[in-house]
């Protein structure tokens, strides 16, 4: 299936991509990842950042720094472009039937999903708390911070809580963002989302389980990493 971009916004490294189409989109659940192809490269998996919506897809790619299709999806592609839909995946999505607190835990642009499952527990469940947990590095890699901030204004129940862990920054607090979440006062009483690079979430997986989190509500694309009923 093809798709058309119809927009690219760039925050530094990463893209904000939103394709369109003619057509039907494929219906996601938050949290799943769609299978795309830029170009003559190879199809690989991007998570999609925005609630099921009819309207468009949004992705946010990260230039890798060498050759590959999210180097060209960042550096080369336009507005009207098309790029090629192969299939949705994803091992965990949004639990709507759910009434405990939501805690989302990102790095990098494992972002993309968690925005995704925000925006739809907002939609939905308005009452039910969730909060977003984002951390990098340095400031730089905070890429989505004002847009999340944003967010946090205008939903009394969305809380967002950024982390640095190489960098001090007068208004961001500093450490390792897995450990801020789970020392969080309600952590045994939530379900929680991981998203980000492999070792970071393997750490917060193996952490959250030795402090008691149930299994069953731990959430990542890792599945071989945990048992879970998602």
């Amino acid at each position: 299936m093809e798709l058309t971009v119809q927009s690219l916004e760039h925050f530094g490294e990463v893209c904000v991509l939103r394709l369109v189409s003619p057509h039907n989109l494929p219906i996601h659940q938050p949290g799943h990842y769609a299978v795309l192809q830029f170009g003559n490269f190879s199809p690989r998996p991007y998570s999609i950042a925005n609630a099921p919506n009819g309207q468009y897809l949004e992705f946010h790619i990260k230039n890798g720094g060498h050759a590959g299709g999210s180097t060209f999806a960042t550096h080369n592609l336009k507005v009207g472009d098309s790029v090629t839909f192969h299939q949705l995946g994803g091992n965990y999505t949004l639990v709507p039937t759910c009434i405990r607190p939501l805690f989302l835990v990102a790095g990098g642009t494992g972002l993309a999903p968690m925005l995704a499952i925000s925006e739809a527990s907002l939609l939905d469940n308005p009452a039910r708390p969730v909060h977003l947990f984002y951390g990098g590095r340095t400031a730089s890699d905070l890429y989505y911070d004002a847009h999340l901030t944003n967010i946090a204004e205008k939903h009394s129940n969305f809380f967002y809580t950024p982390a640095l862990s190489e960098e001090n920054h007068q208004k961001i607090q500093f450490g390792l963002i897995g450990k801020i979440a789970l020392n969080h006062p309600d952590i045994l009483k939530s379900r929680l989302y991981i998203a980000g690079p492999v070792d970071m979430v393997r750490n917060i997986i193996s952490a959250a389980l030795a402090k008691g989190v149930s299994p069953d509500v731990i959430h990542s694309d890792y599945k071989e990493l945990h048992k879970t009923n998602d």
